[in-house]
């Protein structure tokens, strides 16, 4: 009888430890997951910030032209936002790692399913939107800055010709698509931050 119990006591002390060393294995995993969901929204609200300040700088061309303003030099910097596109990127590593040793680590189902729906169909979603506008910008955008737009540098851009461009129909639809698109990525973006930000309290709740 003494055998049996020291030896049921020895398993018991096993679990534990092997139950102690999961817990400490979550823990650490959720740390560095929420590490790099905060990385991840800094990226989101650096995209916001760029795309609404390229749409507001969309907006100025076309209101430049709708009211039959002169062209000035000012309009230099604005255009070059033409040729611009939202670039974002989300950082995986610890999610790889959690799915790597198994997310039935994470105890609490509803935090590893929003986990999940977070990296699994949250940020694909943006990179959709995103990779949308690119194609945008190969196919129509970049054909027509070769033919109309003249870049000094990064930040100056000058058109061949001003008045041929304002009553140009393919300009316009280009803009009309390319405001629709950056629209959509920051509707899209602002959701997934919101998202992102819920994630990372639920993570502190279950870390405290």
């Amino acid at each position: 009888m003494l055998v049996v119990i020291g030896i049921l006591i020895a398993l018991q002390i096993n679990n534990w430890n092997t139950n102690e060393n999961l817990r400490d294995l979550e823990n650490e995993l959720l740390i560095d997951i929420r590490e790099n969901l905060n990385a991840s929204a800094t990226n989101l609200e650096s995209s916001i910030s760029y795309n609404k300040k390229t749409l507001t700088n969309y907006e100025k061309i076309l209101n430049h032209i709708k009211e039959d303003l002169p062209y000035n030099n000012s309009l230099d910097s604005v255009f070059s936002y033409i040729g611009y596109w939202p670039e974002l990127n989300f950082t995986y590593t610890a999610y790889e790692t959690l799915k790597s040793k198994g997310l039935d680590i994470i105890q609490n189902d509803s935090l590893k399913n929003t986990i999940t729906e977070t990296y699994e169909q949250h940020f694909p979603f943006v990179i959709g939107e995103l990779n949308a506008e690119w194609e945008l910008y190969q196919s129509l955008v970049l054909p027509f800055i070769a033919k109309n737009i003249l870049y000094i540098n990064l930040e100056i851009a000058r058109l061949i010709s001003y008045n041929a461009i304002k009553t140009n129909d393919e300009f316009h639809n280009i803009m009309g698509l390319k405001m629709n698109t950056r629209k959509n990525s920051i509707q899209v973006a602002e959701m997934t931050k919101e998202k992102v930000s819920s994630l990372i309290v639920q993570i502190d709740k279950e870390l405290k």
